[in-house]
């Protein structure tokens, strides 16, 4: 047997074990389950988590491979991006996705056309696509503040769908990345008071701040 299976065998003996011991447990034993159970979903929630920035980070390299052989004039390529900020500044997100689709087909380790790229497709809506972007990104930065503009994007997209502990999570992360970017803290700040509809900051304004090329 592989060392992940007897790993994932050892979980799922635990997990067997709270299921038969919870319903007849009390007082402190039912606490020591509780918590045992806490752990096992923290782990898992980071184990998912971890696994999927791993699938699109192999997604990337066969892109990578897959776009090797392609030859573009710079000329063109930084026109397509700076057309496609243009767009973005005048809120013409339709426009804006076209143009930096294409040279995020081209180039897809131009994490810059990507992030704008993402926060078109979120402006638009199309969370799902927005959602693989920003994984990636994060996944991929080595500067903190397109990690943390990528984490607070990600928050928003799990608040869109109610899933307010996951989303305050990938806030805390923006901040842990970027203490000084403010939008995560007011997004995580709204996310805990709860009651009614969120008013979330995706980050744009930080986006156009940072000035990527």
């Amino acid at each position: 047997m592989s060392v992940i299976r007897q790993w994932f065998a050892a979980l799922h003996e635990t997990l067997d074990q709270l299921i038969l011991r919870y319903p007849e447990a009390t007082g402190e034993e039912r606490v020591r389950l509780q918590e045992q159970w806490q752990m096992l979903k923290t782990f898992s929630d980071e184990t998912v988590e971890n696994w999927l920035q791993l699938e699109e980070k192999m997604s990337l390299f066969c892109e990578i491979q897959q776009q090797g052989a392609v030859i573009q004039e710079p000329e063109e390529l930084l026109g397509a991006f700076q057309k496609g900020q243009g767009y973005f500044k005048l809120h013409m997100f339709n426009q804006a996705a076209e143009q930096l689709e294409c040279t995020v087909q081209l180039f897809p380790d131009m994490l810059s056309a990507r992030l704008y790229l993402a926060m078109s497709r979120m402006h638009l809506k199309q969370w799902a696509e927005a959602q693989r972007h920003f994984r990636l990104i994060a996944a991929l930065a080595e500067e903190a503040k397109l990690q943390a503009i990528a984490y607070n994007a990600l928050g928003c997209i799990q608040a869109v769908f109610a899933h307010l502990d996951q989303a305050q999570q990938l806030f805390r992360k923006a901040l842990e990345a970027d203490p000084s970017f403010t939008e995560p803290r007011q997004n995580l700040e709204c996310c805990r008071s709860g009651g009614g509809e969120l008013q979330l900051q995706f980050g744009s304004a930080e986006l156009q701040a940072a000035g990527l090329s």
